[in-house]
């Protein structure tokens, strides 16, 4: 699938947002599960639905605004009640521009651009009983015609993690982290929070020091239960390493006041220059 961003998904430096990157793999899954039937309406009128559970994303280059990329996602043969999604976008043929000029002039004007993808993921996802809450096992008649490619973008392998001990003990004031409040907007089909809400909450509470002149390389998040609507929560983020160069941080939320922790996560950030050319106008 060819695509170009438009202005309004791209972020300050011009590049692709990282949350652009991750609704496009949201909407190429679905698009993909409805071409055999197992889209999240399909497959509620069933009584059954679609949840997320783990992702690993890795970036070694942001596409640019009207820059020409190709978007690819496929399913992995199901294990256990496990499903794997792959996702891998590279550029089209002569996609990499040379300056915003060029990209709009159409002029032939381009830059060498390397063959392998630039953004990789693997995710992982269950098919609910939604009466039950529990997993269905993907039989064949359950997928019926969707198509399975063995081809792994990235292992199948979801890093462990957890929030620094230090940072989330018992007598953390959690009434002075950020705060998020889960509103009628924030919620899917499903009736709980859109698995794309909680990126976009750690990553705006991201520190800002951070993100000036740094960008995602690499992003693991783990869902550990639902949000619902009026739900307050507790954004946490703590940094694990570095000092200059590459920045890890560990991300966690939790519903206030029982304190369950529902949804935790993993960013690398390295310098915008290393992942992102700069956008020269000719």
């Amino acid at each position: 699938m060819p695509w170009t961003a438009p202005s309004s998904a791209i972020d300050r430096r011009c590049a692709v947002s990282t949350l652009t990157l991750l609704t496009l793999a949201q909407d190429l899954a679905a698009s993909h599960y409805g071409t055999g039937g197992l889209s999240v309406p399909h497959l509620r009128a069933k009584g059954m639905t679609w949840v997320i559970t783990r992702q690993h994303f890795e970036v070694s280059e942001y596409p640019l605004w009207l820059d020409e990329v190709i978007l690819s996602t496929w399913a992995k043969p199901p294990k256990g009640p496990f499903c794997y999604r792959n996702f891998a976008y590279s550029w089209a043929p002569q996609g990499k521009k040379a300056s915003l000029d060029a990209a709009q002039g159409g002029s032939p004007e381009r830059i060498p651009q390397s063959p392998e993808p630039f953004f990789r993921g693997v995710t992982c996802w269950l098919v609910l009983d939604i009466a039950a809450g529990k997993p269905v096992k993907p039989t064949p008649e359950l997928f019926g015609t969707l198509g399975f490619c063995d081809d792994d973008a990235l292992p199948p392998v979801f890093p462990r993690f957890a929030f620094p001990e230090a940072v989330s003990g018992a007598a953390k004031d959690f009434s002075a982290m950020d705060m998020e409040f889960v509103r009628p907007t924030d919620i899917d089909m499903n009736g709980h929070v859109n698995n794309l809400n909680y990126a976009r909450w750690i990553l705006a509470h991201t520190p800002e020091s951070v993100c000036v002149d740094r960008m995602i390389r690499t992003l693991d998040t783990h869902f550990i239960a639902e949000a619902r609507p009026g739900d307050r929560l507790a954004c946490r983020t703590a940094v694990v390493s570095g000092d200059t160069g590459d920045v890890e941080y560990v991300h966690s939320i939790v519903r206030l006041p029982d304190r369950e922790e529902l949804f935790r996560a993993r960013t690398v950030w390295q310098e915008a220059g290393l992942l992102c050319r700069p956008l020269k106008v000719s």
